[in-house]
């Protein structure tokens, strides 16, 4: 959406045509530190013939990844919504992760993904109140 949206109903209709996906739920804003590891990964497995030529693999699909730090940025707020959603995160399900903010340091501006550690979701704890730091190992979904 263009803009955030305070509803408590939600209606959709389309002409037919692919949307891809649609999200609705509660964003949180978690900072991350200006280290950025994005990278493109393919699961075609080509193999080279004795003579040295490179036979396509068949099958296969490109994705994204990209890790991200967040230093001492998650809140109590933060923290109560990951705690009441890990019901669902633990289960693997995909976040959508929208990097608009800081799209100029990234050769992309949103991702639909998994965590790779969502299901041992660890924190490193800070010094002075109630904020904690995370890495992230984000996987493209499909």
């Amino acid at each position: 959406m263009p803009r955030e949206l305070n509803v408590s109903t939600l209606s959709f209709f389309a002409n037919g045509d692919t949307i891809g996906r649609l999200g609705a739920g509660l964003a949180m804003r978690i900072g991350t530190s200006v280290r950025k590891e994005p990278a493109f990964m393919s699961t075609a497995e080509p193999r080279m013939t004795l003579a040295g030529q490179v036979v396509k693999g068949l099958g296969g699909y490109n994705y994204r990844t990209l890790s991200l730090d967040s230093r001492y940025q998650i809140d109590e707020t933060m923290m109560a919504e990951i705690r009441e959603g890990y019901r669902y995160i633990g289960m693997g399900y995909p976040f959508f992760i929208d990097l608009e903010d800081e799209a100029y340091k990234l050769p992309f501006d949103r991702l639909y993904a998994v965590d790779t550690n969502q299901r041992t979701m660890s924190f490193e704890s800070g010094i002075v109140g109630f904020r904690y730091s995370r890495r992230f190992d984000f996987r493209e979904c499909f």
